[in-house]
């Protein structure tokens, strides 16, 4: 079976070979934060890690190292949370990005894991694609995996720390995953625009009550995973495909 390529472990005559056959750079975004009970901190940035590996190996490029800290907003009074100012955040990432840009990766893709980065890494998309002729996307891979969700367990999408989230580390590292940690009573927390609260009164946000709540079967979790990562790669499929009918190539 393929191993992923992680871009920090290759020398500059490897890291050549690939410029020269242009691999797509995959990036996977996340942050430290709670993520309920029974998940580890690092969730989001784990769950972004996991995805970028299979579809590096799908389509033969590269995994940059992980940029695990990010913009936390509902959570920002839990430790651990609440890293970057957001202008801070958009210039440095949107530095990143230009930079392997730069110096020779032509394909970039963003694996977005956390919620509170979205709307910083749309601006950044916004601004640079103005200004370079790269191909540069980013996936919100909890948003795309959600369709999934009634398919596999029989249940409304969830949300944070949820069932989407709880499957990807069931998949990718069910060591770190404490099932006897959560109590539904206790920890689901279903936010309103009626109350604003900080901290919120449970980590495990759902839209619905009742619905989307974790779920521990590692059979289900790798059947969910696979048709998400799989959907996911048949999109990139697509959007790398898509270039061919631009004559003129890329510009900015």
């Amino acid at each position: 079976m393929k191993k992923a390529i992680y871009l920090k472990e290759l020398n500059t005559v490897q890291v050549e070979a690939l410029l020269q056959r242009e691999a797509p750079l995959f990036i996977p975004f996340g942050t430290l934060e709670p993520h309920g009970r029974h998940l580890p901190v690092g969730t989001d940035t784990l769950c972004a890690e996991k995805v970028a590996e299979r579809l590096s190996i799908a389509f033969d490029g590269v995994v940059a190292p992980s940029f695990e800290y990010g913009l936390t907003n509902v959570f920002l009074q839990t430790s651990p949370s609440s890293f970057f100012p957001v202008d801070l955040y958009r210039t440095f990432v949107e530095h990143i990005v230009k930079n392997f840009y730069k110096q020779g990766f032509k394909k970039i893709i963003i694996i977005n894991g956390h919620g509170g980065n979205q709307e910083a890494l749309k601006y950044i998309l916004r601004n640079i694609t103005r200004e370079a002729p790269m191909a540069l996307t980013i996936i919100n891979w909890w948003i795309y995996a959600s369709k999934f969700v009634e398919e596999v367990y029989n249940t409304r999408p969830g949300g944070h720390a949820a069932v989407e989230e709880t499957a990807a580390i069931m998949y990718s590292r069910p060591d770190l995953v404490t099932k006897e940690n959560y109590i539904s009573e206790e920890d689901d927390c279903v936010p309103t625009d009626a109350f604003w609260m900080f901290p919120p009164t449970g980590e495990v946000l759902l839209e619905e009550e009742g619905q989307g709540q974790p779920c521990f079967d590692k059979e289900k979790a790798d059947i969910y995973m696979e048709k998400v990562i799989k959907g996911i790669e048949n999109r990139l499929k697509k959007w790398f495909s898509s270039f061919n009918r631009l004559r003129g190539g890329l510009r900015p």
